[in-house]
């Protein structure tokens, strides 16, 4: 699910955010993996990429396609979009610090990507659980609008 997220504005925000996310998480799985095969590598510098910098990748491209789903605001006094908190799923907070160069130069933590990898596949499922819980609401929607 990698690159632009071209979604149909109808699902609005939510999806949007939610596919981004699911996006994010893969790339951020990829950048363990990658960490944790190089963990013996002489001088690999661990990538110390966060999810936060592939989200908001995501969601810029998202913007740029011109799908961005978001509310028209009809007063000045309107809360934007951009404006709210952010949902704590998205584990906006959590940051990757730069792991000490062992002798051999490498930079790799293998218990701290380990780690890492543990609770990004958790907020992975997590995300999938949301977004199949909207799609759900929206499958409810349509089959009481068909009776």
């Amino acid at each position: 699910m990698s690159g632009s997220i071209g979604m149909n504005p109808l699902f609005g925000r939510d999806f949007q955010t939610l596919a981004a996310a699911l996006a994010a998480r893969e790339q951020m799985q990829s950048v363990f993996a990658t960490n944790i095969a190089n963990a013996d590598t002489p001088n690999y510098k661990a990538d110390a990429r966060r999810f936060e910098d592939f989200l908001a990748r995501q969601l810029r491209s998202t913007r740029a396609a011109g799908t961005s789903g978001e509310l028209a605001r009809t007063a000045p006094g309107h809360m934007a979009a951009d404006d709210a908190p952010p949902s704590p799923w998205l584990n906006l907070s959590a940051g990757r610090s730069q792991a000490m160069e062992r002798m051999d130069g490498n930079t790799v933590n293998v218990q701290k990507e380990m780690a890492g990898m543990a609770e990004n596949q958790l907020m992975h499922e997590l995300t999938v659980r949301l977004l199949k819980g909207r799609l759900s609401g929206l499958s409810k929607v349509i089959q009481e609008g068909g009776r």
